[in-house]
Order: C-alpha cells, then structure tokens, then sequence
C-alpha cells in the first residue's frame, strides 16, 4: 500500500497529528476508534426496542433481517469511507463532496442535518430517561433524561472526539458484559435461533404486524442519516488518505460485528422471555420479563444496555451532526467559512446545533407519543433522507473530477444500487402501514 502525505484535516488537526497506520494485530486492534463510536452511535434505542419487539413478538423468525441488513450497511458505508481517503480535492469533509457533486445537495444536507438531530435525540432521550429511572428509581423519567442531557452537554460542547472515543470503549465493555450475563441467564433456543434465517413473515402479533417491524429493522440497521457519522469520525480520527484504507475497512468490520453481537443478544433476550404472547408495548416489558425470569438482577442488566445504548446514540449523533450541520452551512455560505476557519467548533452554529438537539429533551415529557411508537415511526420517516444520500453517493463517487482514478466500480455501484432499493421499498411499505392504506 502506498503511503502518502496527510491531507488537511480541518478539525481533526485540531485534535492531533493521527499515528501512522499499524502493521501488526495488536496495532490494528489498539488503533480501532471510528468503528467503536459509530457501531454505539448506531446501536441505540431504536435497535434494542426495534429487536426486542421482533423478538418478543415473533421470537426468532425475523431474525434474518439483522445480518442481511448489516452486509449491506457495511458494503454502504465502507462507500462512504472512500471520499475522505481518496477524493482528489484534498477535502476531508464528505459534506463539501456531496455539494461539489450538486450545489442543491448541499442545502438539502443542511436541512436534513437540523431536522434528523433533533428527530434522533427526540427518542434516545426518552430512552435515557427511562433506563435510568429503571435503574434507580427516585425521580421521574423526564428529570433522568434531564440530567443525562446535562452529561451529554459536557462531553459534546467544546467537540473534543479524543474523549468521546475512550467513553465509547468503555460503555462498549459495559454494555457487552450486560448483555452476555443476561443471555447466559436466560438461556438461547439454538435451533429456534438458526431457523429464524428463515425468509419469513410471520402472522401480526402485538401492536405492530411483521412487515412493518422488518421495514423499520431494516431502516434501523442500515442506520439512516447516522451512517454519514462515520466518515466525520475517520477526519477527527485523522485517517484521511489512502494509507489508513486498510485499518479504515478493518476498524468498520469491528464495528459492524459489533453491532451484530449486541443486536443478536437484545434478539435472544425478547425471544426467550417475551414470546409467551403478550408483546412489547414499553420497555419496561421487557426489564419486568427478564426480572421474572431471571431474578431482580435482570430488569438491572436491561436497563443498562439501555442506557448505555441510549447515551451513546445522543453523545455521538450529536457530536457528528453538530459538525456537519457547520460542513453543511459552510458549503452553502462559504464567506461564513472563510471569517470563521475550517474548524467547525470555532463557528457559534456548532453551540446552536448541541442546544438545538438538547433541546429534544421535550419529547421525554409525560404527554409526548410513547416511546415504542416514536421508535419505530421515526425509523420510518427518516427514509427519505436516506435515500437522498444514497442516490447522491452514487453520483459523487462516479464522478472523476472529484475521485479521480478511485471512481466506483461496477461491483461497488451494483451494491449502492441494491441498498437504494431496499431503502426505497422499505420506505414505501412502511408509510403504506402507518397511513393504513
């Protein structure tokens, strides 16, 4: 692999220099980062809900989604890694890509980036709120999603990423460690769990019916908008020339596997204590089921997947969105870019966005739509934009005069093209079953 100079890395410059890429296992392993925060920015509230109500509802049958989903997630973003590493502007931002393919899609970033903030924070916070309510108990719901807003304001504010990481990696082991002690408790069905590969769509059962459960698991694993996530986390991370393609690829795998480990876990928990046919209506369900089954120990291990899932999925979204949404606004007014630098913390639009997706914090209120339903309707109505995304991928990454020779191949637009199709009908069947048509 050909070494080269590092780019300029606008942000990520202000971190530090990054460290030469590795060449050995250990190196590989201690460098991993990127993938870490984007595979616990993408494992938020909405998988553990979204695979605990497939799980509760339908046990292992629609199990399959998961791993498909993920191949194609991987084959996605491992697209959306190139443009940092390879584009020949020398521009670290994927933002300023998606603009140069066509000016209109910049605005249209900008738009998306304010609107999914405080759409994606309107849920986690629910979801942090929550968990620590079942944790410990004392004040309501709202004033725990409160103060973890105030936890997640610290770490995000000044856009530090050298802290976000090494919190993610500690929430990571936590995380893994609660959910491997739940499901040696409770005990895997192996055959069920090989069969629910299966291509099946089994009969309704609980508030929603097979199709749309699989529409939204399949717009949750894809990621949606949080798929750019990992690109801004490769600039901060420093790994922006074709020298760190290789780590690039492997610290992606990480975090895919990642998220298929906890995903098959949070699966097996619903499966095993939640298909005796009551269904998922809260997440408390499922904390109630597994103290049932388990003993008061697992409500305590549920609720802190749950948290660790839910604070994450803020800290992360937020940091990324925040720095993307300046991208955005300075591709679209690039006077503002030139008065204020190429660091994005330095532009007082980056505050605006943290207090702006803080401010989702609204929507953990008593009166607000229930959690469950917030999930799942929110994954649904997020697929516009992905598609957005994905059609706009496809022509930036053909297009010469930004990726030079490193232009897509046949194989790597056949598999854009695939993942767009699935975004496209899961969207479409989506919205039919929530519009009852």
């Amino acid at each position: 692999m050909v070494e080269s100079k590092p780019k300029s890395t606008g942000a990520a410059s202000a971190e530090a220099v990054a460290a030469p890429p590795p060449t050995s296992f250990l190196g590989y392993l201690k460098s991993f980062g990127p993938g870490i925060v984007i595979a616990l920015s993408w494992v938020g509230t909405g998988d553990l809900i979204d695979n605990s109500v497939a799980g509760g509802n339908y046990g292992y049958a629609l199990l399959w989604v998961l791993p498909l989903s993920l191949v194609f997630r991987f084959l996605f973003v491992n697209s959306l890694a190139k443009y940092p590493l390879y584009n020949v502007q020398q521009d670290s931002s994927i933002v300023r890509g998606f603009a140069r393919t066509h000016p209109v899609l910049g605005w249209l970033m900008l738009i998306s980036f304010v609107l999914y903030t405080h759409l994606l924070l309107a849920f986690s916070f629910s979801g942090v709120g929550v968990a620590l309510h079942g944790l410990f108990g004392g004040l309501t719901p709202f004033w725990w999603s409160v103060l973890g807003a105030v936890s997640v304001f610290a770490v995000t504010f000044r856009g530090a990423y050298g802290v976000l990481e090494n919190t993610f990696k500690v929430v990571l082991a936590v995380m893994v460690a609660a959910f491997v002690v739940g499901v040696v408790m409770v005990g895997i069905n192996w055959p069920e769990l090989v069969r629910g590969f299966a291509f099946e769509l089994p009969p309704q059962s609980g508030l929603f019916d097979s199709s749309l459960v699989a529409s939204s698991l399949v717009l949750a694993t894809l990621g949606s908008m949080a798929n750019l996530f990992y690109p801004q986390f490769l600039r901060e991370k420093g790994w922006v020339t074709p020298a760190y393609r290789r780590v690039q690829q492997y610290d992606l795998l990480f975090g895919s596997v990642v998220v298929l480990f906890l995903g098959v876990c949070v699966w097996a928990l619903g499966a095993e204590v939640l298909s005796s046919g009551e269904g998922v209506e809260e997440a408390s369900d499922i904390a109630g089921a597994l103290g049932t089954a388990i003993g008061p120990i697992g409500t305590y291990l549920f609720y802190l997947g749950l948290l660790g899932a839910a604070w994450t999925t803020v800290a992360g979204s937020l940091f990324a969105l925040s720095k993307m949404s300046v991208e955005a606004l300075h591709t679209v007014r690039p006077g503002r870019r030139e008065r204020v630098g190429d660091d994005p913390r330095k532009d007082v639009f980056y505050k605006v966005m943290v207090v702006w997706g803080l401010s989702a914090i609204v929507w953990s209120l008593p009166a607000a739509p229930g959690f469950v339903v917030l999930v799942v309707i929110s994954h649904v109505l997020t697929s516009p934009f992905l598609l957005i995304i994905v059609v706009g991928l496809i022509a930036m990454l053909n297009k010469r005069r930004i990726m030079g020779e490193h232009v897509n191949t046949w194989k790597e637009n056949l598999a854009l093209v695939v993942v767009a199709l699935l975004v496209a009908a899961a969207a479409v069947q989506g919205f039919a079953q929530v519009l009852g048509f």
